[in-house]
């Protein structure tokens, strides 16, 4: 070896440079990897509506757990500072508020983020069957978004107990299609869920009122004795936009009166893509993943931007 190469300058020898350089090449690393698994966008047409008349379709806060630390229901921010706008490459995780220095750092928790515009006449439905609605959507939110029993145990007759009875069906056969099921094996921290986002109401065909949700969750996951190097190893989030409608009257048979799920449109951040290939939601550090680069968007934590279009989940 030339004792006059580059590797034997005397400023490349000194341990304090080699630990900096050593830490910064490890912070790009992370910053490239991180940036190669941002989400995948899932487009589920979950139940197309056929209004036909005379004939029938064939076609709650973070649960009610078992304590109230779990149900959520307040804004629970923690500092004054604005949150920033994408996940840090690096930095430190406590694991008790574990969305600090994250977009969700001013969120309230739970369904408490989700804001319900006040109940009015909208079309031929009166202010009473507005803030009906409104409700049935918001529980619904809750059930499919924020449950316990639905995220971690998969139960899904906690939902169709909110559909219209003919609604249920297509539920039981493709729960995934509706409803947030967490990965086996990856228990959340004793946190709840963050959330941001909006309801707007609108009347549809006659005998159908819609209300368009469209918010962003995200979970904090126990990342028990792993390591973890940022926020976005442990917290996926989803971008969430779905169309409800309520139906009633005389197009319907009463058995398809109720809430029906019409449109679902989801993207993920930091989400696991092995798991989302089996419908599961998981945290980045259940796997390792080198996919295709990914620009971020804006639309990934604010649902006031557009739904983000990419996707990097290859396969």
């Amino acid at each position: 070896m030339d004792e006059h190469g580059i590797e034997n300058h005397p400023g490349l020898m000194d341990p304090d440079w080699q630990r900096h350089a050593e830490k910064e090449a490890w912070v790009d690393q992370r910053r490239t990897r991180r940036r190669r698994r941002r989400g995948r966008r899932l487009v589920i047409f979950a139940v197309v509506l056929v209004v036909v008349a005379g004939a029938g379709i064939a076609v709650y806060r973070w649960g009610k757990a078992s304590s109230e630390h779990y149900s959520g229901g307040g804004a629970v921010s923690t500092t004054t500072a604005p949150a920033p706008t994408d996940l840090p490459d690096f930095a430190r995780v406590d694991l008790s508020r574990p969305f600090e220095n994250t977009p969700a750092q001013n969120w309230a928790e739970g369904i408490a983020g989700l804001t319900v515009p006040p109940a009015t006449k909208v079309g031929a439905f009166s202010k009473e069957q507005v803030a009906s609605a409104l409700d049935q959507v918001k529980q619904a939110i809750v059930v499919a978004s924020l449950d316990p029993e639905v995220l971690q145990r998969h139960n899904v007759e906690k939902y169709t107990a909110l559909l219209a009875p003919d609604a249920r069906g297509d539920v039981r056969a493709h729960p995934e299609s509706y409803l947030v099921l967490l990965a086996d094996g990856y228990p959340l921290l004793p946190v709840a869920p963050r959330m941001t986002g909006g309801l707007t109401v609108q009347a549809g065909k006659p005998g159908e009122l819609t209300v368009h949700a469209d918010y962003v969750v995200t979970y904090a996951f126990d990342p028990g004795s792993r390591q973890v190097y940022g926020p976005g190893d442990l917290e996926p989030f989803l971008r969430i936009q779905a169309d409800y409608v309520v139906t009633s009257g005389s197009n319907y048979q009463k058995s398809s009166w109720g809430l029906w799920l019409d449109q679902l449109n989801r993207y993920y951040t930091e989400a696991a893509c092995g798991a989302l290939k089996q419908d599961r939601v998981a945290p980045a550090f259940s796997e390792n993943f080198d996919g295709p680069s990914v620009t971020p968007e804006p639309g990934e934590f604010d649902p006031s931007k557009p739904m983000p279009t990419g996707e990097n989940c290859p396969g």
